[in-house]
């Protein structure tokens, strides 16, 4: 299915503070992990699989692991040794007895085979398990390949049973590629190609392949210029089944330039998608709307700017998009500030909506933020360096369930 969004309009949007509006979103519940080597981590992954999460991280050589309810119990901390690689490691889960009890870390290494190639490995470990499995090739890139137009995403089904990863390189006549992995990181069936109409041109015009939050988690994504209309851009995804089979292609045609691969999409209860995105001049955001009944193409109504540069004082400061979820016929979006993550809400009309959100720092000097979107809160985990005695400083790790209700109070 191909949709082009051919309704644009544009809002500038200012925050809503220091007004007496109720707040676009509540803290449904915020705690502080207790310590250990992956809550120090300063970049982890959290992963939505089975009945809770993987939250996983790469840091000096070691991977750590853990299962982590929904409540922010974290399990049994499992880890590795991992040589750093050319690029990863990227982190999905699948499994062997039991939901998500298998991490597979992927990573491109220096080919053993190919001379001047790469090689993309899987390491499996199973949880609670002392050591990892030998690592296992899933695809050797070619002789003299260039390592900065390699591109890699990973991922997991939300109900925790299979992995994938999709890789492709910005050279035209090759084919973005992907594997779904089932129990022990192995591929199940030879890799399959998407995206074909982007990698064949000259040069190749796409970008930012990422995992997707669509309806099984099993999905990916890519960014390129619309080659119908030159002022889209097209957010462009595939989505598998919970089988890993392709359900097919979805275009998204959005006008407005998409800066830094930072672009993020959720899906809506009513088969819609509700996106935000990082422009030129600050934050977007869209709303794909389904076929009706008897039409096989949807629509996109596009707010190229929601939040101005100028609403952050200075285009430098304009946050990353941390994460977007539904909230009703409103869009939240979380934006990653060293202040503390900031939330902001908006009709579909572009009309801001409730007061802010801002969740906790004790010093404004929080670290990357980790967010997954779920059908009743988004969870989110960052971390927080707080002063200590005689000048030290610790590491927090915050674990936060941020509700945006379908209608504010």
């Amino acid at each position: 299915m191909r949709i082009h969004g051919l309704w644009a309009s544009v809002a500038f949007g200012l925050l809503a503070c220091g007004t007496d509006a109720p707040p676009n979103a509540r803290i449904a519940q915020e705690l502080t992990f207790s310590d250990s080597a992956l809550v120090r981590m300063q970049d982890v992954s959290l992963i939505g699989a089975g009945d809770g999460f993987t939250m996983a991280g790469y840091e000096n050589g070691q991977v750590r692991w853990a299962r982590l309810s929904r409540d922010g119990v974290l399990g049994q901390e499992t880890g590795f040794s991992l040589a750093a690689p050319v690029l990863g490691p990227y982190f999905a889960v699948t499994q062997k007895a039991v939901p998500a009890d298998q991490l597979i870390t992927i990573a491109l290494y220096p080919s053993a085979t190919v001379p001047a190639g790469y090689d993309l490995s899987a390491i499996v470990q199973d949880a609670g398990a002392a050591v990892a499995a030998a690592p296992v090739v899933l695809a050797t890139l070619p002789t003299a390949t260039d390592k900065t137009k390699v591109r890699i995403a990973a991922g997991s089904a939300k109900v925790g049973n299979l992995g994938f990863v999709a890789w492709g390189i910005q050279v035209q006549g090759i084919s973005i590629k992907y594997l779904v992995l089932g129990p022990d990181g192995k591929p199940l069936g030879e890799p399959n190609t998407a995206f074909g109409g982007w990698t064949s041109v000259d040069p190749p015009v796409w970008d930012c392949l990422a995992p997707t939050n669509g309806p099984t988690g099993l999905g990916f994504s890519i960014v390129g210029p619309d080659a119908q209309y030159s002022d889209l851009t097209d957010w462009v995804t595939t989505e598998l089944d919970g089988t890993g089979a392709s359900t097919g292609e979805m275009l998204y045609g959005i006008p407005a330039h998409v800066t830094g691969c930072h672009i993020l999409g959720a899906p809506t209860a009513a088969g819609g998608y509700d996106l935000a995105f990082e422009d030129t001049p600050g934050i977007g955001a869209a709303f794909y709307y389904p076929p009706p009944a008897g039409k096989d193409t949807g629509s996109v109504t596009t707010h190229p700017i929601v939040l101005s540069a100028a609403s952050f004082g200075d285009p430098m400061q304009v946050p990353h998009v941390a994460w977007v979820a539904p909230a009703g016929n409103d869009i939240t979006i979380g934006l990653a500030r060293t202040s503390g993550p900031y939330v902001v809400r908006f009709t579909f009309q572009a009309v801001p909506h409730g007061s802010s959100l801002v969740l906790r720092s004790a010093n404004g000097k929080t670290g990357p933020v980790s967010a997954w979107t779920g059908s009743d809160y988004t969870y989110v985990t960052y971390t927080d360096q707080v002063s200590g005695s005689a000048g030290a400083t610790n590491v927090l790790r915050y674990f936060v369930k941020v509700d945006a209700s379908t209608q504010l109070p």
